[in-house]
């Protein structure tokens, strides 16, 4: 039983969800393998469950084993939230946006009948799976590893994977391995250097833990990176009343909290969460008796699990039921020499998230990919190969593994209100919250790893959010090119800054007069008084009142054809600014704070210079939530659209000063009106969904798609109009060029007054804000063009071209841009 054939061979030590699921994927791969698993059966019905979330399900699926999955479960359609007072916080339909955009429902399930399904699965592997084999010790040589079992067997390999959890004896016997190569240092490094222990003293419990002789106790701190501040009494109950199946709830305590979950046949999966008295270490996490739960759990029976149900109705009626504690570790070593760990046993997280299960699923899949590129190059590894190989795997998962840990620890956190911060956003600001928390779940679900050598499933291909292989994705050189497309837009910034500084400081000592006299005159004849205040806020008049004098000749008629010229451009910055709010809602980008910040700065220093950002792929998270596209439409109208009417159209010159003050901070104002807007129409938007959800639900994408065609149409027509009428109403001896075009000297020529400087400052504006806006929107072209569109450059520039000058530059931004959301909108659809 010591020998093994002339193939590479893994041995996986244990028959976990991690072990069986690399099984699978090493058996896709056509690599050898065997599993050795402790227990004598497989699934043992020890009251756990586990979710299985669209990041594991298409694992799965790859797998063939998805559908055995959703034949056991109700998947999740809707969520409640609970105070632990009772009251109510919020409903979601979350569960249901998830599958829509990644493809998968969410699911939970017996973690006994998941790995009855991965095991009854390997009917190709006979004689793979061996029960009653707890592995005690291993023997790690240059050319193989051996691994003894407790009945005497002895199997060998070239490689072996702890597949066994948290209290994991491949990683245990891994560190011995470093220790005796030299690297105490970087084993003490995951030691608390708090805890010397001697063997005389420690060595029993040590191996009990690890299932070791004394003898073997070669470590002598104990790791750091796992500690418990939570424990969690979890377990399954039957069909309760009040309960509806594919319904979670989450209710939200002081230091407490729980999960409840009812799925097929109202089975009920529930979980208790309790902060424990302090934070331990992983020599002294406690270990609780099963005689002791119905005391612990005592304070809390009458706490809501929903509104109308009590942890107590399902906590008498449990089937099974178990109290841990709830264990945390990230270790920075998942491999050395022949030895690797996978799942728990290297990320060990709370359960909140339910992203346990489905990050062991993920780390299985990624090795025995990066296994399967090692044996297509070499059939026959040798040690150094091994461990280039397990040193790749280890430097493009962990991050996305670590993160995700992250993640469901702090969540943990945040339902069971850990600090002040915690309770506030989990009992106040939760529903306001609920769309930028569940972009950041797509966010964690998108990055998803893939198996290789099996072609993606149908199911997710037509996700609305399609993925993309963090592992792969977003390395240092892809920043680096990234960062070389904002080359173009940084251009543009730079030459208008060298443009326009210059011809600032020639316009400015024309104004000083004005200033100094205290009025303007128009060429109506009317006086404007520049001395007093506009906005009656110190800070506001020093910024604003200077940008408001300039354009004075403008918007009084002073100078016919700087009017002309800025009633157009000043619309086209509708359609700019519109599109890069859009831009910012999109659910790959979450609340995208910086966006405005960039939009703000722009205006202010030189206005309509378009921030520079390439963004992330197009086509992954390309939709924008109707609501966002209403809301917005709504400001722009109130808070951009409308001043700009007034600017031009209201009787008096004071009037029409005081309306371009109101226009000139847009880029706060607008985002302000659309937010506002939002909240106050989301308990509308709920009670329609409610009296109406089979239409307002039927299809989403389809609802964001229209209100997109509403927006860029709309962008388009009202510039368009604008342009055309510009250019009708423009006075007899004027051209386009003279209006729009001042020449690639004008920055140079000397300024003969204080409108003629205005005018070419203006007309500069333009150019750059509208040129930096086409050269944006060409990198985005460029982006899809990189996530598989194909369509004639050629085509496109001459369509922008005819579009400009029938329509105007802000009619061809707005259509580009239209064309493009068609076009990904599509793809999306395929």
């Amino acid at each position: 039983m010591g020998e093994k054939e002339d193939r590479f061979r893994i041995i996986i030590v244990g028959g976990s969800v991690a072990g069986l699921t690399l099984a699978h994927c090493l058996w896709r791969n056509k690599i050898d393998f065997i599993i050795l698993e402790a227990n004598g059966e497989i699934a043992p019905q020890a009251g756990a469950s586990i979710g299985i979330l669209p990041n594991g399900a298409r694992i799965l699926d790859q797998l063939g084993l998805f559908d055995d999955v959703l034949d056991a479960v109700e998947p999740l359609r809707h969520s409640s939230f609970w105070a632990g007072s009772g009251s109510h916080i919020m409903s979601s339909d979350a569960p249901k946006i998830m599958a829509e955009r990644h493809g998968y429902p969410i699911n939970f399930l017996d973690r006994r009948t998941l790995l009855e399904i991965l095991s009854s699965n390997l009917n190709g592997c006979h004689g793979k799976l061996f029960l009653t084999k707890r592995v005690t010790q291993m023997e790690h040589f240059k050319t193989h590893v051996v691994a003894h079992c407790q009945d005497g067997s002895t199997y060998q390999g070239d490689l072996i994977v702890g597949a066994d959890g948290i209290r994991s004896v491949v990683r245990q016997q891994m560190w011995n391995y470093m220790i005796s190569q030299g690297l105490s240092k970087e084993v003490e490094s995951e030691g608390t250097g708090q805890y010397p222990i001697t063997l005389a003293a420690r060595n029993t419990q040590f191996a009990a833990e690890f299932s070791l002789s004394p003898l073997q106790i070669t470590v002598t701190k104990f790791p750091k990176a796992m500690t418990s501040e939570y424990d969690c009494v979890f377990g399954i109950s039957p069909e309760t009343t009040g309960l509806i199946p594919g319904h979670t709830h989450r209710t939200f305590g002081k230091d407490y909290s729980f999960l409840t979950i009812s799925s097929k046949n109202g089975r009920v999966y529930w979980f208790f969460f309790t902060k424990l008295d302090r934070r331990y270490g992983s020599h002294e996490i406690p270990r609780f008796e099963k005689q002791d739960i119905d005391k612990h759990v005592a304070p809390f029976l009458h706490k809501p699990l929903s509104g109308t149900v009590s942890f107590k109705k399902v906590y008498e009626r449990a089937l099974v039921k178990t109290h841990l504690a709830l264990e945390e570790a990230s270790y920075k070593h998942w491999h050395k020499g022949r030895f690797v760990c996978i799942g728990d046993s290297i990320h060990k997280m709370t359960p909140n998230a339910g992203q346990g299960g489905n990050s062991a699923i993920e780390s299985a899949a990624t090795l025995s990919n990066h296994l399967s590129n090692l044996l297509q190059q070499k059939s026959c590894p040798e040690a150094e190969d091994i461990n280039n190989c397990l040193q790749s795997w280890q430097k493009s998962h962990r991050p996305r593994a670590t993160k995700i840990s992250n993640s469901a620890n702090e969540l943990t956190r945040l339902e069971a209100g850990a600090t002040f911060k915690d309770s506030i956003l989990g009992l106040y600001l939760l529903p306001y919250l609920q769309s930028f928390l569940i972009d950041k779940f797509s966010a964690q679900i998108v990055g998803a790893a893939r198996l290789d050598c099996v072609g993606l499933p149908e199911r997710s291909l037509h996700a609305t959010m399609p993925y993309k292989d963090e592992t792969k994705a977003i390395h240092q050189s892809d920043l680096s090119k990234r960062s070389l497309l904002c080359i173009p837009l940084l251009g543009c910034f730079g030459a208008a800054r060298a443009v326009m500084a210059p011809l600032i400081s020639k316009v400015r000592p024309f104004m000083v007069p004005f200033f100094v006299g205290g009025s303007w005159t128009s060429g109506t004849g009317e006086t404007v008084d520049l001395r007093g205040p506009i906005y009656r806020i110190p800070f506001m008049d020093k910024l604003f009142k200077p940008l408001i004098f300039c354009f004075l000749p403008s918007i009084t008629g002073t100078d016919p054809v700087s009017c002309i010229q800025m009633r157009s451009f000043i619309t086209d910055l509708g359609p700019v600014f519109g599109i890069w709010m859009l831009e910012s809602y999109r659910n790959c980008h979450s609340p995208s704070v910086s966006l405005l910040h960039w939009h703000l700065g722009s205006h202010l220093l030189y206005p309509g210079v378009p921030p520079c950002s390439t963004g992330e792929s197009l086509i992954w998270g390309h939709e924008i939530a109707a609501q966002h596209t209403i809301s917005l439409l709504l400001a722009l109208l109130g808070g951009l659209y409308l001043p700009i009417y007034l600017n031009f159209t209201s009787a008096t010159v004071e009037s029409r000063r005081f309306w371009n003050a109101v226009w000139q901070p847009f880029p706060v104002i607008v985002p302000t009106i659309a937010r506002v807007i939002r909240l106050l129409s989301n308990p509308v938007s709920k009670a329609q969904n409610s009296a109406d959800s089979a239409k307002s639900r039927m299809n989403p994408s389809k609802i964001n798609m229209f209100w997109i065609r509403a927006a860029y149409i709309g962008f388009a027509a009202i510039s368009g109009f604008t342009w055309i009428h510009s250019i009708c109403s423009a006075p007899a001896n004027s051209s386009l060029l003279s209006i729009f075009w001042p020449g690639l000297d004008g920055h140079l020529r000397p300024v003969a007054s204080f409108m003629d400087g205005i005018a070419r400052f203006l007309q500069y504006d333009q150019i750059f804000a509208m040129g930096s806006g086409f050269v944006w929107l060409a990198l985005r072209l460029h982006e899809l063009g990189q996530s598989g569109a194909t369509f004639s450059w050629l085509k496109v520039a001459g369509s922008f071209i005819g579009a400009t000058a029938a329509l105007g530059p802000g009619a061809a931004f707005s259509l580009g841009w239209g064309w493009k959301e068609e076009f990904i909108h599509k793809m999306a659809s395929l």
